[in-house]
């Protein structure tokens, strides 16, 4: 019924300790298909790690980074599950609640994609879902739009939420989610031109647009909070945060494009380079100039961000940098 995909990039500690959760949740024995481990190009002993202490999962590894879209639609070429539960390398299995999530998707078929409670190791909990990126939210704070919304619930993708019923929600964080093979077939998997970020956001609207059955209904992208998966916030990327945020916006502005015109595209970007603009001069009309490390990675954020603007915003002015270093 369930197949796991994992994706990695040299986090031989973090993967083990995920891989061995796996192993300890005997509920999804009688469930479990395989468990597919994508690496992207590790340098570390991650490929001997698995080989060696975990020879029952599938291991493949890439000749060089080819982003998270691309290696999860290798993973899943490989994977023959009902469901496929896509998994970071900083997560970590809880027993019994992924079973949990199986059996709300086997009882609402109309759910394509599913998302649990993403909690830290002390069991607090995480966003686990999200806005898809607009112009609206570019302008105003999210904040403001929060407190004028409606439907609160919807509205507030916030970790200090404590929901205990099934939520539909515009999309998900990728960390942990579990979506219907025939879904993720029908969309064509994930798209490959996001090599990091907002993959799961498109793939989440386009499931949302997607019918199913003679009625011509419409999947469900839902956020579900009685299961939990623990997940390690920030680990696979702290290391390159800076341009880990450069990506972001390589891949916000590919989002932007994809779903809407041409000229919402131009504006939104044009707001986006103005903000940046104003944080620097912010910084600047400081009176001392940062000199705490947040402040200083933020400075030296924003001035990254303003030169790539200026740069024409090129696809490897983010993590793909570091890529092509490592690989000349």
């Amino acid at each position: 019924m369930l197949s796991i995909i994992i994706t990695t990039k040299d986090t031989e500690e973090l993967l083990k300790n995920l891989l061995s959760s796996i192993k300890e949740d005997k509920t999804l024995e009688p469930l479990l298909k395989e468990v597919i481990v994508v690496d992207n190009a590790s340098v570390d002993r991650t490929g001997d790690m698995v080989k060696n202490d975990f020879t029952d999962f599938l291991y493949i590894k890439n000749e060089k980074n080819e982003g998270f879209a691309a290696a999860v639609n290798k993973g899943f070429l490989h994977a023959s599950g009902k469901y496929m539960l896509f998994l970071n390398s900083d997560t970590l299995l809880v027993e019994g609640e992924t079973k949990k999530i199986l059996n709300f998707m086997e009882e609402n078929p109309d759910i394509g994609i599913c998302g649990p409670q993403l909690v830290y190791p002390d069991m607090r909990r995480q966003r686990s879902f999200a806005y898809a990126p607009s112009l609206v939210f570019e302008i105003f704070p999210r904040s403001l739009i929060e407190f004028l919304s409606p439907e609160k619930n919807s509205a507030r993708p916030s970790a200090l939420q404590n929901l205990s019923s099934a939520l539909n929600v515009p999309s998900l964080i990728g960390a942990a989610v579990l979506i219907r093979r025939n879904v993720l077939g029908s969309l064509g998997g994930f798209d490959e031109r996001f090599f990091f970020f907002l993959e799961e956001t498109d793939l989440c609207l386009k499931t949302r647009d997607m019918e199913y059955g003679a009625e011509g209904k419409k999947y469900r992208v839902v956020f579900y909070p009685q299961a939990k998966v623990i997940h390690l916030q920030g680990k696979t990327v702290a290391k390159n945060w800076v341009k880990g945020r450069i990506e972001y916006n390589i891949s916000l502005y590919k989002f932007i494009r994809k779903h809407h015109t041409l000229l919402y595209y131009m504006l939104f970007k044009a707001v986006r380079f103005f903000k940046c603009c104003v944080f620097l001069i912010i910084f600047s009309a400081l009176p001392f100039f940062p000199v705490k490390d947040k402040l200083k990675r933020s400075y030296t954020y924003y001035t990254k961000l303003f030169l790539w603007h200026i740069k024409g915003c090129p696809d490897n002015g983010g993590l793909r940098s570091s890529i092509d270093a490592e690989q000349s």
